[in-house]
């Protein structure tokens, strides 16, 4: 993955965290179920992808400078 689709991912991310909120893992991983049910793996594994980046931006504080 070059830094252009991480920025795009992390992007996704930031969206997905703003329209759920606290339900945003729940959003993923509904999301992540049918996916996998259809066995589409190419849309999956980008959703996996989300999913981390969503977990690391939840993860990660303000930092000081």
């Amino acid at each position: 993955m070059d830094s252009s689709d991480e920025a795009r991912v992390f992007l996704i991310a930031r969206d997905l965290i703003a329209e759920h909120g606290d339900d945003v893992a729940r959003f993923l991983q509904d999301r992540i179920d049918v996916l996998t049910a259809a066995k589409d793996y190419n849309q999956l594994s980008e959703w996996f992808v989300i999913r981390n980046a969503v977990a690391l931006s939840l993860g990660s504080g303000p930092t000081l400078q």
